[in-house]
C-alpha cells in the first residue's frame, strides 16, 4: 500500500502552527496533498486558531481514514480519534491520549484500539523523561500499562542533534537486550544527511535501511532516497516555490508524523515526484504528488499572529550578540533571513528559555528573526547596525 509522506516544517512535539512572516498580505495553509494519478490524498481541516482538527486519508486500495485532533487550553495535542470505513460504515477503531510537563514536552502517550467492538482496549502506554535542558534522554513502553516490554535511549551531539537512539526489548530472549538503533548523520550546516536503521540479532547488528538526504541553497530537501539494505528503492524529488517561505505557510502539526528523518524544508514545497520499485526490482516513476494551498488574509489583529509568546529580544539594534528570552516558552528552532527571504543562519533543537545569537557574520541591514517554541511560533525584525 502505498503511503504518502507528510512534510512538517517542525519536529518540536510543542509547536502548534505556522506564524505570518515579512509582513506580507497573505499567508497560505496546506489544504491537500493529491497524487497525480488521484488514487491518493489526504486533505487537511483546521480550527479557528489554525491548529490541525482533522486529516481525511484515501489510499490507493481504496481505505478511508479520518483522524480527529483535540487540544488543552495550552494547545498542546491531547487526544487523538482514528476512524475508518469497514463495511462500508465509518467506524471509531482507536484513540491515543497525550499528556505534557509545564514545557510542553511529552510525558505520556497511551493508545487504545477497539478491534471491531464497542470496547476499547489499553494497547501501549509509553513514558518519556528529559534532561534539564528539555531534550528527551529516553523512553519506556509498558504494555497494558504495567508491563515493560520496549525501552529506548537518545544520545546527542555538542549542537543539541540526536545523532543515536537505541531500542531494546526481551523478545528474542526473555531478558531486556539491545533491539534496534537509528544512527543519524548531520552535514556541516546542520541539515540532516542521512538516518540509518540496524536490528540486532543477538551478536551483531545488521544495516535494515537508510534514508539520505540532498539540499538546496536555502537548505530546501529537494532529494530523498530510501535503501534496503544497499538497494535504493523509493526517491523522491521535491520542487518548491521559492517565493514564499516557510513562515508563511500554515502546516499541519500532528504527533504521530513527528519523527527525526523528516524532510526540510525552508520554502513553499509544490510537489514531488515519487519512484519506487516494481515486481521486477526496477526502479519506475510512480506519481507524482501536488501540495495545494488555502489563502488566508491577514487584517493585522488577527489571531494568527500567535502574540500569546512572551519573547524579549535584546539589544535591537544590535551588530554584536543578541539575547532572546522566551520567557513563559521553551525556543527550540531559530531562523534568522535577509529582507529577500534568503535564510542566512539557523540553529535546531535548541530546547532553551534563553539563548544568545552571534550576529557579527551578518552585514547591516534588516533580518527577520522566526523562532519555534512551545507555544507557537513567532516572526520579529531585527535591525543589524
Amino acid at each position: 500500500m502505498k503511503r504518502i509522506l507528510l512534510v512538517l516544517l517542525s519536529v518540536s512535539m510543542a509547536v502548534t502552527g505556522f506564524s505570518q512572516g515579512f509582513n506580507r498580505d497573505l499567508t497560505f495553509k496546506l489544504a491537500e496533498i493529491r497524487s497525480s494519478d488521484d488514487l491518493e490524498f489526504e486533505q487537511f481541516s483546521y480550527n479557528d486558531d489554525v491548529l490541525l482538527k482533522a486529516v481525511y486519508t484515501k489510499t490507493v486500495d481504496g481505505e478511508q481514514l479520518i483522524d480527529s485532533l483535540s487540544y488543552d487550553a495550552a494547545n498542546n495535542i491531547v487526544k487523538v480519534d482514528y476512524y475508518q470505513v469497514l463495511g462500508n460504515v465509518w467506524k471509531y477503531v482507536s484513540y491515543i491520549d497525550f499528556t505534557y510537563d509545564e514545557n510542553g514536552n511529552r510525558l505520556t502517550r497511551t493508545n487504545y484500539n477497539s478491534f471491531g467492538t464497542d470496547e476499547f482496549t489499553l494497547g501501549g502506554v509509553y513514558h518519556y523523561y528529559y534532561n534539564e535542558d528539555n531534550q528527551q534522554t529516553h523512553w519506556e513502553m509498558y504494555f497494558g500499562g504495567t508491563e515493560l516490554w520496549q525501552l529506548g535511549t537518545l544520545t546527542y551531539n555538542d549542537d543539541g542533534q540526536v545523532i543515536l537512539e537505541v531500542g531494546q526489548d526481551e523478545f528474542n530472549s526473555g531478558v531486556m537486550e539491545d533491539s534496534w538503533k537509528i544512527e543519524y548523520e548531520y552535514n556541516p550546516d546542520g541539515t540532516l544527511n542521512n538516518a540509518k536503521q540496524s536490528f540486532y540479532d543477538g551478536a551483531s547488528w545488521t544495516v535494515s535501511s537508510t534514508e539520505s538526504f540532498t539540499y538546496d541553497e536555502n537548505r530546501n530537501c529537494i532529494n530523498w532516497k530510501h535503501l534496503s539494505g544497499t538497494t535504493v528503492t523509493d526517491i523522491k524529488d521535491y520542487e518548491y516555490n521559492l517565493d514564499y517561505t516557510s513562515d508563511q505557510l500554515y502546516m499541519p502539526v500532528h504527533p504521530e508524523f513527528q519523527t527525526k528523518d523528516l524532510v526540510e524544508m525552508n520554502n513553499m514545497p509544490t510537489l514531488y515526484h515519487w519512484q519506487a520499485t516494481d515486481d521486477a526490482g526496477n526502479l519506475v516513476y510512480v506519481c507524482d504528488f501536488n501540495y495545494n494551498y488555502d489563502t488566508l488574509t491577514y487584517t493585522g489583529n488577527s489571531q494568527y499572529a500567535y502574540d500569546a509568546v512572551d519573547l524579549r529580544m535584546y539589544p535591537n539594534p544590535t551588530s554584536d550578540e543578541l539575547t532572546i528570552t522566551g520567557n513563559n516558552a521553551i525556543i527550540s528552532e531559530l531562523s534568522v533571513m535577509d529582507n529577500a527571504g534568503k535564510l542566512v543562519l539557523k540553529h535546531s533543537n535548541m530546547n532553551k528559555k534563553e539563548t544568545k545569537l552571534d550576529v557579527t557574520t551578518l552585514k547591516s541591514g534588516v533580518y527577520f528573526i522566526r523562532l519555534a517554541t512551545s507555544k507557537g511560533v513567532v516572526v520579529e525584525k531585527l535591525v543589524i547596525q
